[in-house]
This record gives structure tokens, sequence and C-alpha cells, in this order.
């Protein structure tokens, strides 16, 4: 009876709020004495009630409840037994957009799976003690027992990821919910499938099935379903079975298809030395980087310092069609007044006495934003000058620049007044050196991997062009994407007349055997390691492996979106928090207790990594009990000392081992991995070192990208300096890669940020960072502001941080008006300031670190 006086309660208020909105019209009002007297009506039969048991009778055998009830199971049965309503609840539910069938399932089904998680784990005690090496932690019991449709388990760095991975196929194994032959484990490379494998076998030797588990590759496993779907294995073509044969192939492609076709020679070697660098986003400032003679800018290929990125494109196509030019000389004649200076046209042809001025303006003929605001009356200025004093004037705007009209405006412009135009391209440069055939190819290459990666079509292609276009460098889009083409049809041409396929078919053509069911999918459990780097091919493949038994296969993945750093292979990391998205009734849980960093090294890596919003938030505990300080860093003058410094601590570690003050973590001796960002960042010294510290200490180098998965117990992070070929690196990605790929991150230096945090969290005990002096990185700068970090100075002063940019330091730099300070990324970052005499005392903000404990 109360929900009846509700309900009748609920209907008076929306008919009052409908009536004063004038949606109801009140009816007109009948007299009292008129109206004829209600004659009481028998109840009717509410048969409600009846028909929701039925309803319940039709489904409830279906759901066992002696296992965990998998998310999705209340909206498959509602879709299958739609739930009776009352017919005065209808309007209501409909109106406050409730459906109270699927809530009330929802409800239920979560109640039973907490109480089963916790019936799990008292009466699997012992499984979940021993199935590894140390007990299972509460995490990743959670995460053995949950069976939902499909699972995002977010692990942190040394979290015991794939310890979980294994202890779940053996908790499926043991309570029977499948097969050994049903159960798929995928991982990223060889070296994750061996070690899976080693684990299995190691800790699951008792489990029936065991040895029938498949563990393999994501291409492995996409050969697999090639094979057996159509009867016959593929082979990979031979230039992809070494690292680099590539592009070395893409390489071979250019050449050849540039002896054949003229057109093609042409259009490559404009692309590699005009349109090779990106000039940036339309209107965008552009970050000066060159500096000289007081001038700050962009350097050419003929060793002028111009502007801008448009100028140095206009200056690099008449240098390689051998044009005579210069730059802002003075004009002609005198303008110069007491309040402003001589007037300098951007570019002067002295063959034919043609002045070209270049203007910032868009197709609506207004400046960008942060101009100055007399921008447009400058050049009114300009051009009544040049017809006043009779002197010749060319213009072009950035639209054309955009458009290309700008380049073949200029050429006919110049033809047409004589000007004699020949095109070399292997004129050398004097000043700023192209882009290099390999490193073009490189970006065809990784362009292809997403093209196909994403398996886009044509239109496909065409639309996310068109969508670069807006804002982008059209003529620069138009002409790589037609370059593109022909270099991919030639590579598709190769594969198919040697019969041979390359990584990215693996992965598609597999998933497109299981989709149309040719090949038939054994599994009903499949997990997944390293999620966060994977491709959008990859996705495809565990999305058709997913639905291939009726929404019946239960999908685990596991990654850290904090680890994200393969982008230029492919990965796409949005896979991480659209996971949702892409996976319908998705369950996301979290592996937060690492057994590798200590807590002072895990505060301040998830710190560090977290200021990227867009990162997963989570919190990082450890079960380390090392206490001393985690993180360290040491400056130096000259770079070429760091070695030095490494082997004296080499030298401390030995006498501290036979002191018996410092022993392993595991095994016989301390492991020490040097990191690097590049290969050559390894010390020349490595060999010797290891020759003789052998005995005592197990010393290794790796890039960060190749040491994934490692751990040791002192990392020594090399060359954190700042620079182009620095950490992080500055040489950045393509925006013509944006094309086939998702959005990108948005935070600056996102996927070096990660990189840094991978690096810092392969420790066990401790991290040492070698910085400079002059030019630490950014993220060591960072690190210290925040109050993570010391430094000690090795070989010189500490310098003070740029106030302005929070990146470079401040050096003492000699000018005409005496000593200066200045940013040490000067001309990126333009601060500076007057040195006076008290003030060339060295201020030590950057705190020194007085006691560089290594035990």
């Amino acid at each position: 009876m109360f929900e009846l006086f509700l309900l009748v309660l609920a209907i008076a208020v929306v008919h009052s709020v409908l009536t004063k909105l004038g949606l109801i019209k009140e009816s007109a009002k009948t007299p009292l004495a008129t109206s004829k007297p209600t004659v009481p009506q028998p109840p009717s039969k509410d048969d409600y009630h009846q028909r929701t048991r039925d309803w319940r009778a039709k489904w409830e055998p279906l759901v066992d409840r002696t296992k965990w009830i998998p998310s999705g199971t209340a909206e498959r049965i509602l879709e299958q037994f739609p739930a009776p309503t009352r017919s005065t609840d209808f309007a209501i539910n409909k109106l406050l957009n409730r459906n109270p069938a699927l809530e009330e399932l929802r409800s239920d089904f979560k109640n039973h799976n907490d109480v089963f998680r916790v019936m799990q784990k008292k009466l699997l005690k012992s499984l979940f003690d021993s199935v590894e090496k140390n007990p299972l932690t509460e995490e990743q019991i959670n995460a053995c027992i949950c069976m939902d449709s499909s699972v995002q388990i977010v692990a942190a760095a040394g979290s015991g990821k794939t310890s979980t991975m294994v202890a779940k196929a053996g908790y499926a194994l043991h309570q029977k919910l499948v097969n050994g032959s049903q159960i798929l484990l995928l991982a990223f490379n060889t070296n994750a499938v061996q070690e899976l494998k080693d684990r299995v076998k190691a800790r699951l030797v008792n489990f029936e099935g065991a040895d029938e588990i498949r563990v393999d590759t994501f291409h492995g496993f996409g050969l697999h379903v090639i094979a057996t779907g159509s009867g016959e294995k593929p082979s990979l073509a031979p230039w992809l079975e070494q690292s680099g044969q590539d592009v070395e192939m893409i390489g071979k492609i250019i050449k050849d298809l540039s002896d054949r076709n003229p057109k093609f020679h042409i259009d490559w070697n404009i692309f590699r030395l005009v349109y090779g660098r990106d000039i940036g986003r339309r209107g965008a400032a552009s970050e000066p980087d060159a500096y000289e003679n007081g001038r700050r800018g962009h350097r050419t290929a003929n060793g002028d310092i111009v502007k801008s990125k448009e100028e140095r494109l206009i200056a690099d196509w008449l240098f390689y069609h051998n044009v005579p030019y210069v730059y802002e000389r003075d004009y002609e004649h005198k303008t110069a007044t007491d309040t402003h200076r001589q007037y300098q046209p951007d570019f002067y042809y002295p063959d034919i006495q043609l002045y070209h001025e270049h203007f910032a303006f868009g197709a609506d003929g207004k400046a960008p934003d942060h101009f100055d605001s007399d921008y447009v009356e400058g050049a009114k200025w300009k051009r009544s000058l040049h017809a006043e004093m009779s002197t010749a004037l060319f213009e072009t705007t950035s639209h054309q620049i955009s458009t290309g009209a700008a380049l073949s405006n200029l050429e006919s412009e110049l033809r047409k007044r004589g000007q004699t135009i020949r095109f070399d391209p292997d004129r050398k440069a004097e000043g700023l050196q192209p882009i290099s055939n390999k490193e073009l190819a490189n970006t065809v290459r990784i362009f292809q991997q997403h093209v196909k990666s994403n398996s886009l079509t044509p239109s496909q292609m065409k639309e996310a062009t068109a969508s670069q276009l807006n804002d982008g460098h059209a003529a620069r889009i138009m002409l790589f994407v037609k370059l593109f083409y022909q270099i991919s049809e030639e590579w598709e041409r190769r594969l198919r007349e040697g019969g041979w396929i390359d990584f990215e078919d693996m992965l598609i053509q597999a998933a497109q055997y299981i989709e149309a069911g040719t090949y038939q999918s054994p599994f009903k459990m499949v997990l997944a390691d390293e999620f966060q780097d994977s491709s959008r091919a990859r996705i495809r493949l565990l999305k058709a492996l997913h639905r291939a038994k009726n929404d019946q296969v239960h999908l685990c993945v596991v990654g850290d979106d904090w680890q994200g750093i393969n982008r230029f292979a492919g990965a796409d990391i949005s896979v991480m928090t659209e996971f949702e998205k892409i996976f319908p009734y998705a369950s996301r849980l979290t592996l937060g207790t690492t057994f590798r960093c200590p807590k002072s090294l895990c505060d301040i890596s998830s710190a560090f990594i977290q200021a990227n919003p867009v990162q997963i938030r989570k919190t990082v505990k450890t079960t380390s009990t090392y206490s001393n300080t985690s993180v360290l860093a040491f400056a130096f003058k000259d770079m070429a000392n760091a070695q030095g410094h490494l082997r004296e601590q080499f030298d401390f570690m030995r006498r501290y081992i036979e002191e018996g003050r410092l022993k392993p973590s595991n095994g016989n001796r301390i492991t020490i991995l040097l990191l690097g960002r590049y290969r050559n960042d390894s010390p020349s010294q490595l060999r010797s070192w290891q020759q003789r510290f052998g005995d005592v200490l197990d010393i290794s180098f790796k890039t960060i990208h190749s040491s994934k998965g490692l751990e040791a117990d002192y990392v020594m992070l090399v060359n954190a300096v700042e620079g182009f070929r620095g950490f992080p690196s500055q040489i950045e990605d393509d925006p013509l890669l944006q094309i086939p790929m998702p959005a990108p991150d948005p935070y600056p230096m996102a996927e070096e940020r990660r990189l840094f945090y991978v690096g810092l969290t392969r420790a066990k005990r401790q991290v040492r960072i070698y910085t400079s002096l002059a030019n630490p990185s950014r993220f060591v700068a960072e690190l210290v502001a925040k109050g993570g970090l010391k430094i000690e100075a090795v070989d010189g002063e500490l310098q003070e941080p740029c106030p302005k940019c929070k990146i470079g330091v401040l050096k003492l730099r000699a000018g005409k008006f005496g000593e200066f300070e200045s940013c040490s990324i000067w001309p990126r970052c333009d601060f500076k300031r007057n040195v006076t005499t008290e003030g060339k005392v060295a201020k030590n903000h950057w705190l020194q670190n007085e006691d560089p404990s290594i035990l």
C-alpha cells in the first residue's frame, strides 16, 4: 500500500508541474451539487507479482549461482526475457530514465559476487597461498576470482602481473571453469612468452590440463590462426626477419620508383628537402631553434636565420632551386626615422631586382591573434611604399603556404621576370641539413604500420587526411600521402609476388578468419599481457576472440598506461583509458602493490607520472623495507667525467660488499642496470667494468625501451641531459603520423615522461641519475623543484634554474654591455638578466646532497 501511495503522490506532483507549465489544461470544474456520486468498484486483481515470479522462473535456471555471475548477465537476461511492468510505473520510469528491473538484477548479482568472493578466499586460501612462490595479495586474489565478461587489470610496475596471469589460469583449472586447451595466454614478445611458459610449467605442474595451455605472442598466434583457417602456413617477408630491414626495404622501393618514374623522383626530393620539416599548425607561434648575431629564429639550408618556419620553407625552396636571394636586406631607399628603423623586406632577388614580402595572413586576410595589432597596417604601409618608390614587390601569405599556391606562384613570378631556376637535389646545404632518405623512409614505414594496423580504407584515409587539412599544412600533407600510396602499393605488390605477409597482416588476417568463422576458436579464457602496448590490430584480434563463442569468452587484459612507451611501433595508449568503450560490460581492477620499488621511489615516480592528468589514477604501495634515499643525482660540468664517477661508485660497492655492509637482494651479486635513452648512451668502459667487478657486481646496459620487465638492485640513469638527442628526446614525431593514428596525448612530452617513469621503476633499491650542470634534463629539474631529489655537483657549481621556463639553468655569458645571465636552452627560452657584482656569487637553489648513501 505504501508503494501505491508513493505512486499516486508522484503522479499528482507530475500533473501539478505539467499543469503549471501549461502542458495540461484544467477542465472546467463541475459544481459539486451536480456531480454524480462515485460507485465503489471491486478491487481488480493485479497479477504483477505473479508475472514477476513467472519471469524469474524463465531465466533463473540459466544463472549458475555456484559461480561468479559475469558482468552483462543482467542486460542479456532483459534482452532475452523482457521484465514485466506495471502500467502505472511505465510513464514514471520513462520520465525519470530509470530501469528498475536492470537496477535490481545488477544489485542482486553484485551482492552474490561479493559473497562469492569472500567465500572463495576462505575456501581456497591454500591455493592462493601456494599457486605462486609467495602468497597472492588481496588484489591478486580478487583478479583471479573475478570472471566478468571483460576485465582490465591496471598493474603498477613490479606488482606481479605475470604471477597474477599464471595464478588466474591455475584458479580456472582448479575450479574446472575451463579445460587447459581452452586457455590462451598472449604476450608482447618472445622473451615474455618464454617467461610465461616457464612460470606455467613451474607453478601449475600439478594442475590437470596445464600442459595444454597455449602461450604465444600475438603474431605467433596470428600465424597459427591463418595456417589453421587457410590450410597453409604463410611466410613472413624476408625483409622483416631482422630489425631495421623493413626501413631498408622502403628505401629500396623509393630508389626503384625514383629510377622508373621521374615525377616520383622530383616529388620525393621536393618533400625531403623543402617540406621535410613540419612548419606547425596554421597561425601557431613557432619556437626559435637558432641564434646568431642577435637574431633568434630558424636556420635555413643556406645558413641564414629567418623569423618563421614558413620563411624557412621559402628560403629552402629557393636554395635547392639555385635562386640567389638576400634575406632582410636594407631597402634601397631610406625609411629610418628617429622612431623607426630602416625597412628590411623579407627577401630580395638581386638578379631581377624583385622584393618579396611574406605576410602571416590567413584565408580571411587577418594575422594570427598573437601578432602585433598594427601588423595589417604595416603591410599596407609596405605596399604603398613600394608603389610610391616604383620598386617591384611580390607577396605570399600563410594561407598560400598551406595550400601550396605560395611556391607555385613564386616560381611563376620568378620565371616571368627572367630568373633562372634549376632544381638540384644534390646541392650541399651550408646551414640546416635536409632530412635524410633514411629518416623519411622511417616515417613512411611508421605511417604504413598505423594505416595497416588500423585497417584504414581509402575512404577512411581520405576522411582522416581531411581532418588534418583544416589547420595543418595542406600542401605538405597531400604530397606526403601521394608519395605514401605509391610506396605502399609497391610494398603490397612485392608481398603478393613472393606469397608473403607482413606483421600487420598476421594480426588483421587472423582476426578476419575468426570473424568469418573459418577458424573455430576453442578458447573460453583469453589473457593478454602488456595491454598498454596494443595496436588497433591487436584490439581487433582480441575482440574477435572475445565474440567467438556468443560472448561466453572471458577476456582479461593486464597493463599499465603509466608504462605505455611503444607508440612509435603502433601502440595506441588510449586502449587503456577507453577499455570500457571497446569491450562491453567491462570491469577495471588494480594491482597497486609493488614488490620492487622502495616507498620513497614509489611516491616520487607516481607523483611524476601523474602530473599528466590523462594517466589513470592509482595509489602504489610497496612491500619493500628499503629505507635509504631512493633517488640520487650527480651533475657534471663535463659529462665525460661521469664514467670516472661510476667507476668510483663500483669501487665503493666492492668495498662495502667485502665489509659485509652491502648484500645482494637475490643471488650472489649486486645487480646494476645502466639505462640510457639511446643505444649510444652505453658507456665506453662497460666491458672493462664487467671484467673488473664481475665477481661481485652484475653490470649491464639497456635502453629504457628494452628494459621493460627488468629490474635491478641499482639503476644508473646515464646522460639525463636536455637537448635534441637528450632525455627527454626532442626529436618530435612528425604530425603527419597523426593522420592514421587516434588523437595523441595532448600533455607535453607525455611519452617521454612515461619512458622516464619506466627507467625510475626498474630499481629495487636506488636510482642514480647522471646529468649536466649546464643542461640538466627538464625531468631532473622537475623532480628537484617538487622536492623529490637533491643534486650533488661533482666537478663544478650548481646553477640556478631558469625562473621563466623552469627547464634550463642560468648561464653566465659575456655581451656587448657586460656580463649577463641567460637560459641554457636559449634561444628557445629568451630569459636574461644583467649581473651585478654581488650577483656573481652562485645561488645554490639546487640543494646539494650531503650523504650519497649506497647501502
